[in-house]
């Protein structure tokens, strides 16, 4: 584990030295994954309740969009790290 870590701050580092952008180190960015879409009534969103299920367009093996600020910027899939839900990225758009 720690061998990754090393060579994810060795390439961090490098992203940084070839583009000068340590200034950016602080910026916060909204970052979205898009798990899937549905329509609903308004009527039928009011009637919801606890432990209701609402069926969306993807199933759980398909591809997820990341979007930054709204653009598309990467593809990735739906992984469970330490009990909780994760998304590794799988392609940049």
């Amino acid at each position: 584990m720690e061998e990754k870590d090393e060579k994810k701050e060795l390439n961090n580092a490098a992203v940084e030295e070839e583009l000068d952008i340590s200034f950016l180190k602080d910026v916060t960015v909204k970052v979205t994954g898009e798990v899937g879409k549905t329509t609903k009534n308004f009527i039928d969103i009011l009637k919801l309740k606890e432990g209701d299920i609402i069926k969306l367009d993807k199933h759980i093996e398909d591809y997820i969009e990341i979007y930054i600020r709204g653009q598309l910027f990467a593809i990735g899939e739906l992984v469970v790290v330490n009990d909780k839900y994760a998304i590794r990225v799988v392609d940049l758009a």
